[in-house]
């Protein structure tokens, strides 16, 4: 044991003698993964050192898990409570599983008695932790270790390199066994490909990983599709399990978490390497009827700049560009959409396209024709079968609630979210009645917040209180408003007093300046996409620099 210490850098330069005594007083535990080694308020009578393995640092006070840190091998903890006599500040949890070195409190006080030296070792460290500890922001769950089923294992593995600028490790137990690897080429990809054959066992992989965390930030589990020990073991010990491609109906019984699937196809494994990185990309497109045109320009941009779009979330007019988007519709096909939408809402050139109730009853047009002719731009799809994850926002007219649509054909959604109230009759879906979402959220970044997003982008074409004031200085035309943009307008002035209480998180807000229109002019449609690209433009800045990779050392305290 005494060996084993030397190589912790906090024992490296202590005296034999002193290490002698420590070894004498450390026994050893072994904690399985996602075991609790103590908990937030607990008693304070032992200090822990990690042998092997990892833990996470957290506190779980409010309900909530906020990580401080993540500690390896050759890392102590505990010592800060025993030392002072108080309750643990925080809870530890074994991530990945850990031989630990256990010191009690009456052993520590008998070393420190016998060795003065130590404790001014210690009290250097704890003021270095607390530096560090100031100066770290909180971390966030991590996905670290991912064990994977499929071929495409290595062409994941670099892309994940590529993305975070950080060196991968290519851990191959049996899942590469049909896979021809260009070594070399892997190596200039940033990915260390790693095959101890058949010399590793389930017994021995807990330790392997333990050292490989140390070395790299990332490690790929390339698993063979069989259940074996050892593929038992990998599931057990990664942080996620991924399935590229494949199906086997053996894992939902032997996996009690995080399992994913992606295809095997470029844009899949991009958006899931974003996935494990933590740096997928949500886009929240506002309501703003005719002004929504502007989305169109703001996708635009996007796409030609190569911004990556892993989620998206709308609302009424966004709804409808977004729903496009996510089906694999071009910025050609939406901008014909556009501009032929003048003709299609006139009600004389476009009478085909309404349903008139006369008398109005619950609104003016049924919508039936409307969800027709949506649901072929969006090629008749499920939410399921869309290219790109997407949430469209509708209310709930009795209860008031906000309902999120994100299964069952995209364009029942699609004609729920754009029902203004007294224009379109309520959609009627699974005995809800639902109009309009800018209701109650005209712009949902909280929605892609709580699906997973991590980098938040929002296009919002619905001018402020102060924007219409301006607009009315600019356009003194002395007519009094139709019953439509009536009822357009007033939509338009509660959303816009919504966002000031309801945006949720965003790192970029795109706000094209399109307070100049008019809710219903449709006939501005290549103005309005003009205003969209030039606002995106304004902000890729800022956009690109969220999205530049910031390699970060690998997990050691």
């Amino acid at each position: 044991m005494k060996r084993d210490l030397r190589a912790i850098p906090f024992f490296s330069v202590m005296p034999d003698d002193v290490l002698d005594a420590i070894a004498q007083r450390l026994q050893r535990e072994h904690y399985h993964k996602d075991a609790v080694i103590f908990s937030e308020d607990d008693p304070g009578d032992c200090m822990y050192i990690i042998e092997t393995g990892q833990v996470k640092i957290v506190s779980e006070k409010g309900g909530r898990e906020r990580i401080y840190s993540y500690l390896g091998p050759g890392n102590f903890f505990g010592e800060t409570a025993l030392l002072l006599g108080e309750k643990r500040s925080a809870t530890v949890r074994v991530v990945l599983d850990t031989e630990l070195l256990v010191l009690r409190k009456q052993d520590l006080e008998d070393l420190l008695q016998q060795h003065p030296g130590v404790a001014i070792a210690m009290t250097r460290e704890l003021g270095r932790r607390l530096v560090r500890t100031t100066q770290k922001p909180e971390e966030h769950e991590e996905f670290n270790l991912v064990a994977v089923f499929g071929t495409a294992t290595p062409t994941l593995a670099r892309y994940l390199a590529e993305l975070t600028g950080e060196q991968v490790c290519l851990l191959d137990l049996g899942g590469l066994a049909n896979v021809t690897l260009g070594q070399e080429s892997l190596r200039r990809k940033n990915v260390a490909l790693d095959q101890p054959g058949n010399a590793l066992t389930a017994e021995q992989l807990a330790e392997r990983l333990g050292q490989l965390v140390e070395q790299y930030y990332w490690v790929l589990l390339a698993v063979a599709p069989y259940e074996t020990p050892l593929t038992l073991k990998a599931t057990e010990l990664a942080d996620v399990t991924v399935l590229l491609g494949v199906e086997l109906p053996w894992i939902k019984d032997v996996l009690s978490k995080r399992l994913w699937r992606a295809k095997p196809d470029d844009a899949s494994l991009r958006r899931l390497a974003r996935r494990i990185a933590q740096r997928q990309v949500g886009l929240a497109l506002s309501s703003g009827n005719a002004r929504g045109f502007a989305h169109i320009g703001v996708l635009k941009v996007l796409e030609e700049a190569g911004v990556p779009i892993d989620l998206l979330a709308a609302t009424s007019a966004g709804a409808i560009f977004g729903a496009m988007y996510a089906v694999g519709r071009t910025i050609a096909d939406m901008t014909t959409f556009a501009v032929n939408v003048q003709r299609q809402y006139n009600f004389r050139t476009g009478f085909r396209y309404w349903d008139f109730q006369i008398p109005p009853r619950s609104g003016l047009i049924r919508g039936n024709m409307v969800l027709k002719y949506l649901a072929q731009w969006v090629k008749d799809r499920t939410f399921d079968q869309a290219s790109i994850p997407l949430y469209i926002v509708a209310t709930d007219l009795i209860s008031g609630e906000e309902i999120v649509f994100d299964r069952g054909p995209i364009a029942e959604a699609m004609r729920a979210s754009m029902s203004v109230i007294g224009v379109f009759e309520p959609a009627h879906v699974a005995g809800r009645f639902l109009i309009d979402g800018g209701s109650v959220n005209p712009v949902p970044t909280q929605l892609l917040a709580d699906h997973g997003a991590n980098i938040i982008l929002a296009s919002n074409v619905i001018p402020s209180l102060e924007d219409r004031i301006h607009r009315r200085e600019l356009k003194r035309e002395g007519r009094v408003p139709n019953v439509i943009g009536i009822v357009m307008g007033a939509m338009e002035i509660m959303e816009s007093e919504i966002i000031k209480t309801r945006l949720g998180p965003v790192d970029v807000l795109i706000q094209p300046e399109i307070a100049r229109f008019g809710t219903l002019e449709y006939d501005k449609a290549w103005e309005l996409i003009r205003c969209g690209e030039e606002a995106a433009r304004e902000q890729l800045a800022n956009i690109q620099r969220l999205l530049t990779p910031h390699p970060r050392k690998p997990l050691q305290m």
